[in-house]
């Protein structure tokens, strides 16, 4: 990393353009404390605060605004959008699944939300906030870094460009933030030599943070677009490449046929079109005073800094003018507080005497005695005779105008519809009776609320672009990642791992390939979830076999409100067979299964096995015992021949057993071909009844059903 140097021209060029947009957005600024202080802080102003106190009045406060808002922000964390990654090109699979997965996981993990929490609540309020997309080292002993998004406690520390077109104003020639730290910290990190010539500077009207003074120092991060001219070119083959300039001088020329051409993965090819383009690169500079402290290039195509509108608008001289969400509602939350604070005042000045009665009626001191506080006295309330018979009459208690009340109602009104957001979204019961019509109610409540909503999730696709541009250079070496996959809640996953001895191939590679992100259509990604678990829980109750929670109890659980529902998915996995996920995924049906036979021909088809296994059993049998009558004749013949004796009876003998053995195994073997024959001709008979009852078979529940 380059040393600090000292560059007055170049800081007094980045102060300029900052105080360039405070003076611009002088306006939006002003407003925007202004609904902070008011949705959140004290709604009266010091000169009506004063006038009430003159004329003895207490200035109330009845916020409804703080409840809206928390309204808002709590439905916003229940509704965080999905992103959906797609390669732009020819990228494998799982390098397309984990690249979504790394994506996702920096865009959405907990620590983001937060930061989009944080956002959304300025925006809702003071119409307009910001967060950045930057890097950090894993550990203070590590170079390996990684991507994070940051908020800001006050989004009127960064600063853009005032030509930006886009609705995060990433597309200007600059942007940055201001960064107030003690000087302390600063002889820390940058060393006593350069704080100490870091003078003191004075905050200006249009400027929210002093640049210097006696106890801290404002740092700069400015990021700088610079854009340069090129030439891309778009080849002649099947894929249609695009190369630069750069590339284009890499590749190989070879003449062929007196032509040249241009050889891209072994195939010759031409340009086809050229055109000029800029590109553009981005300079980050962290400056204090007329020191530049870092100096490094931001790697990606668009500014980190994302501003995140509510809805605001441009003045016919183009000034931008934002809007709080709260806008159309103020006066209406002001005459709710002049209401109360009047009504606090009519009870105020009421007399609270209890009765009315003639001074005779308490003329004895006893009598006095209680009727100075008749509200501590128990039991019956004593009074003297009078000569005309007049007694005590208890008055009633001061009551609000009717008037009073009917505004208040009526102004409560007036806040639900300014902002559309009714009682029925809020929770409270209302004159809707079905599910369903509730539902619909708070459907129609969120049209309102959505326009926010969206101005945010645009602000977080608009960061996961950036996020999916940096990857490439920030997560560009072999590590291990702990990711949320398709196939299970959290797992290790190696990237860049080299799949081959020269380390030309590698998998889960995040150094190359083209993916766009776009916010998924429809609800955001818990909303989804809940959505379709009430979908699947219909399909449940309709299914009166229960046969259809076996085919889709891995997406049942996978909707379920669990934080952590990996052991339970597991399980239910194991119901849903493998052909069925797979139909899922590809939307292709079933392969047919095969044809299970009749219970009746396999016990059949069994006997028949049995019979040939016992004919070829007995041939082995009869081979085995001739075999051995052979032995015991070659057994005699020898002895004969020794002894000179006569064995002719003994031959014949072993003959005659021979015989008898063959008789018995052609016995057999007609005996097992005709028991083969009857269980042939039963399996034949079988058959032709199943065939009979396939054509001749009607459903009754077919019928049924029409008649």
């Amino acid at each position: 990393m380059p040393m600090p140097r000292k560059d007055p021209e170049l800081c007094r060029k980045i102060r300029d353009r900052v105080d360039k947009w405070e003076k611009y957005w002088t306006i939006n600024r002003s407003l925007y404390y202004e609904w902070i202080d008011f949705v959140m802080g004290d709604q009266w102003r010091e000169d009506e605060s004063k006038l009430f106190e003159r004329y003895n009045k207490i200035p109330l406060m009845m916020n409804k605004l703080g409840v809206l808002m928390n309204h808002l922000q709590g439905d916003q964390i229940q509704n965080t959008p999905n992103l959906q990654i797609l390669p732009d090109e020819d990228v494998p699979v799982q390098d397309a699944q984990v690249r979504a997965s790394l994506v996702r996981n920096i865009s959405l993990n907990s620590d983001a939300k937060t930061v989009y929490q944080t956002v959304y609540g300025h925006s809702i309020v003071g119409g307009y906030g910001a967060y950045r997309v930057g890097t950090d080292y894993l550990h203070e002993d590590s170079f390996e870094q990684e991507i994070l998004i940051y908020d800001f406690s006050d989004p009127n520390h960064a600063y853009w460009d005032v030509s930006a077109r886009h609705k995060c104003k990433v597309d200007g020639m600059a942007a940055g933030f201001k960064t107030r730290v003690s000087r302390q910290w600063f002889r820390d990190r940058w060393g006593k030599d350069i704080e100490s010539q870091i003078g003191t500077t004075a905050i200006t009207e249009d400027s929210t943070v002093a640049f210097a003074d006696d106890d801290s120092i404002t740092t700069v991060d400015d990021y700088e677009r610079e854009g340069k001219r090129i030439n891309i070119y778009q080849l002649s083959d099947m894929k249609r490449t695009v190369v630069d300039e750069e590339r284009l001088r890499k590749l190989e020329k070879r003449i062929v046929s007196a032509k040249k051409y241009i050889i891209l993965n072994d195939e010759p090819v031409t340009v086809i079109q050229k055109r000029e383009r800029v590109r553009y690169k981005i300079k980050h500079r962290q400056i204090a005073g007329d020191f530049i402290l870092e100096e490094t290039d931001f790697v990606s195509k668009q500014l980190p800094i994302i501003f995140v509108d509510q809805k605001s608008y441009y003045t016919k001289q183009g000034q931008q003018i934002t809007r709080s969400f709260f806008k159309d509602v103020k006066d209406a939350q002001k005459y709710l507080n002049y209401l109360a604070t009047q009504s606090a005042y009519m009870m105020k000045i009421s007399r609270w005497d209890q009765f009315i009665m003639p001074r005779k009626c308490a003329a004895t001191p006893d009598a006095q005695q209680q009727w100075r506080d008749p509200s501590v006295v128990n039991g019956a309330l004593y009074y003297d005779e009078t000569p005309s018979g007049a007694k005590p009459e208890q008055l009633r208690p001061p009551e609000l105008s009717q008037s009073l009340m009917a505004q208040y109602d009526r102004t409560l009104m007036d806040i639900q519809t300014g902002t559309g957001m009714y009682n029925a979204q809020m929770g409270d019961m209302g004159n809707e009776i079905s599910g369903e019509a509730i539902e619909g109610r708070k459907r129609a409540g969120y049209k309102n609320t959505q326009v926010p909503r969206n101005s945010l999730d645009i602000a977080i696709a608009t960061g996961g672009e950036i996020i999916n541009e940096m990857i490439p250079y920030i997560y560009d070496t072999q590590r291990t990642l702990v990711l949320p996959m398709p196939e299970s809640a959290e797992q290790k996953v190696e990237i860049n791992k080299p799949s081959d001895d020269y380390g030309m191939m590698m998998e889960n590679d995040m150094t190359n390939g083209r993916f766009k992100i776009r916010l998924k259509p429809g609800l955001s990604y818990e909303g989804q979830k809940t959505e379709a678990l009430q979908s699947m829980q219909l399909v449940l109750n309709a299914d009166k076999s229960g046969t259809v929670f076996p085919m889709i109890a891995d997406l049942y659980v996978e909707n379920l409100p669990l934080d952590n529902n990996l052991e339970l998915r597991n399980r239910l996995r194991t119901l849903v067979s493998p052909e069925i996920i797979e139909a899922g995924k590809t939307g292709k049906p079933l392969p047919p299964k095969p044809d299970q036979p009749n219970p009746e021909m396999m016990k059949i088809q069994l006997q028949q096995q049995a019979l040939q296994q016992k004919e070829q059993q007995a041939q082995l049998d009869f081979q085995a015992k001739m075999k051995d009558l052979e032995l015991k004749q070659a057994e005699i013949q020898r002895k004969a021949l020794e002894t000179q004796q006569d064995m002719t009876m003994e031959w014949e003998k072993f003959e005659v057993e021979k015989e008898i053995a063959a008789a018995e195994l052609q016995e057999t073997i007609l005996r097992y071909q005709a028991e083969s024959e009857r269980v042939g001709a039963d399996l034949q008979i079988s058959h032709a009844q199943n065939m009979i009852k396939l054509l001749t078979h009607n459903p009754k529940h077919v019928g049924s059903d029409r008649g």
